[in-house]
């Protein structure tokens, strides 16, 4: 990678602004976020929500640290939409009485809703395939799977 001057508060914002990698996922991020939301909000769901469902429906049972640990979501965020995701009736979060943890499962609502995610899903799965070009997608893909192993030995 280059090196732009640092010797400056402008060149110092210049090396990060072309080369830095957070900048660039935060970006991607948000691009496709906003995709895969606009192809939910009729469902009065989000992209992150539905990714939490899923992983819900696909564990069947687990805490909420457990989920939070799986989709590597800040504490407070993963509260916030787990909050929202429960009063919609998607989910339902218990307290053993044996005060062990909370555990979160999926409602039949819940699984219902993701039949009805699927079709506006694959849309905006092609939307972002559109954005990102074939050699992106696949990159893209390697890289997710790259970076879940890395999490996953922490």
């Amino acid at each position: 990678m280059g090196k732009a001057s640092t010797k400056s508060p402008e060149g110092a914002a210049a090396a990060i602004a072309k080369e830095c990698l957070a900048m660039r996922v935060r970006y991607l991020n948000r691009s496709l976020t906003a995709v895969y939301d606009d192809a939910f909000r009729p469902l009065g769901i989000t992209a992150s929500q539905v990714n939490m469902l899923v992983a819900i429906v696909n564990r069947g049972t687990l805490s909420p640290s457990e989920l939070g640990n799986l989709l590597n979501i800040e504490k407070s965020t993963l509260s916030r939409n787990l909050e929202r995701i429960r009063k919609a009736g998607w989910i339902k979060i218990t307290t053993p009485s044996s005060g062990r943890t909370n555990t979160v499962h999926p409602t039949d609502r819940g699984k219902k809703l993701l039949l009805e995610v699927l079709p506006r899903w694959r849309e905006a799965q092609r939307a972002a395939a559109g954005l990102l070009g074939d050699e992106g997608s696949e990159t893209l893909r390697e890289i997710g799977d790259h970076a879940r192993g890395e999490l996953t030995k922490r």
